[in-house]
């Protein structure tokens, strides 16, 4: 797990690193008056929004009621698999996507060794035959 808390402490990131190689951006902050009013957060209450950042990877967010106590919000984002879904779903689209080119590629380049075997063995029995 690396951590870096920005200077001003106004913000908490971290990556979730999984067992199975995905990993999750997470990041925490206080919610603004618009979310706590929006989604009725509690003093100890936490809304997460997580999206898709990119192959095998997801963000999520941790609003955190401002009230909710600092020394406690890196481990509560830890213990949450809040992203991971996303992470698993698309990482593993994309890997199946990978799979599918190298296997549409290693019948092209198959088919085309099979070609150039075919071409070179009758150029042989040409040359062997005396043309």
């Amino acid at each position: 797990m690396t951590d870096h808390e920005y200077e001003d402490e106004w913000l908490i990131e971290f990556v979730h690193d999984y067992d199975d190689g995905f990993q999750v951006n997470k990041r925490g902050l206080d919610a603004t008056p618009l979310v706590i009013k929006k989604f009725d957060i509690g003093t100890q209450e936490v809304m997460a929004f997580s999206s898709h950042q990119r192959a095998n990877k997801a963000i999520t967010a941790f609003h955190f009621h401002p009230d909710f106590p600092q020394d406690a919000r890196q481990d509560y984002m830890w213990r949450h698999n809040e992203g991971y879904d996303i992470a698993v779903s698309v990482g593993s689209r994309l890997a199946a996507q990978r799979a599918q080119m190298l296997r549409v590629f290693g019948e092209r380049v198959s088919g085309f060794g099979r070609g150039l075997a075919v071409t070179a063995q009758a150029l042989a029995l040409y040359l062997v035959a005396g043309r």
